[in-house]
C-alpha cells in the first residue's frame, strides 16, 4: 500500500476550488481510480505526479513528497544503499531558480554513493536531487553538480545560515543562503549572485549534499 498523504491532495484541490472529478478528467482517468490513489489503495506513477503538479500549480517534487513515491526508510533494499529510489527531479538554472522535471530521472549509482554519507541522517524522509545547469553566471562553477535535499513543508531550523532550497509564496523555489527567518515567514536570503533580498518563505530545506 502506498504511503500517501491523501488529506494534503484534497486540501490542495479545495484551496483551488477544484474537484477530484476535475483532476480525474485532467488525468484522463476515472474519479474512482484517483480516489483509490489518494486513499493509498493504488500507487501513483511518476507520470501522474507530473500531471497532478501541473494541475495544482506546485512543484512535482512536492507532489512526489506527499505521494510517498521517492525512497523512504522501509523500502526494500533501502537500508543498504540509497539506490535509484532517490530521483533527479529538478534543475537549478543560472539565476538559482529550481524547476521541476516533467519526468524524474534515475541517477548514476556513483553519484548516489558519494552522497550517501552526507544524507544518511535524512533516511527517514524523502530525498530529492536537483542538478545545476548553469553555463554562465555565479552558479557556473557548479554546472552539472547534483544537490540533495529533503523537501519541507515549513522552514527547517537547520536551513538558517545554510545553502537551502527556499520555497517562496506563489510557488517559486530558489537556491539561496538563508540568513535569517521569522516564524511568520519573512526572511533575508542571499542569492547566488550575492544580492541580498527580503522575501516571504513558505518553506526552506538545507542542502544535504552537493556532488560536483
Amino acid at each position: 500500500m502506498a504511503e500517501i498523504d491523501g488529506a494534503w491532495f484534497h486540501n490542495q484541490l479545495d484551496d483551488r476550488g477544484q474537484s477530484l472529478r476535475a483532476l480525474a478528467r485532467h488525468l484522463g482517468k476515472d474519479a474512482s481510480a484517483v480516489s483509490r490513489t489518494f486513499s493509498g489503495k493504488r500507487r501513483m506513477t511518476m507520470e501522474e505526479a507530473a500531471e497532478i503538479a501541473a494541475f495544482l500549480g506546485v512543484p512535482v517534487t512536492e507532489v512526489m513528497h506527499h505521494a510517498g513515491i521517492t525512497g523512504r526508510a522501509g523500502t526494500p533494499g533501502y537500508g543498504e544503499r540509497l539506490g535509484p529510489k532517490v530521483l533527479l527531479s529538478a534543475t537549478i538554472g543560472e539565476n538559482g531558480e529550481v524547476r521541476s522535471l516533467a519526468e524524474p530521472q534515475l541517477l548514476p549509482q556513483a553519484v548516489l554513493d558519494k552522497a550517501q554519507p552526507a544524507i544518511a541522517a535524512g533516511r527517514n524522509r524523502a530525498i530529492i536531487a536537483a542538478q545545476v545547469r548553469a553555463s554562465s553566471g555565479p552558479l557556473s562553477i557548479w554546472d552539472d553538480a547534483v544537490l540533495f535535499f529533503a523537501p519541507a513543508d515549513s522552514i527547517e531550523p537547520d536551513a538558517t545560515g545554510a545553502l537551502s532550497i527556499c520555497g517562496l509564496t506563489g510557488g517559486r523555489q530558489i537556491l539561496a543562503k538563508l540568513d535569517r527567518a521569522r516564524k511568520t515567514g519573512e526572511a533575508t536570503v542571499v542569492l547566488p549572485a550575492g544580492k541580498v533580498e527580503e522575501v516571504v518563505l513558505v518553506s526552506a530545506a538545507p542542502v544535504l549534499a552537493l556532488i560536483p
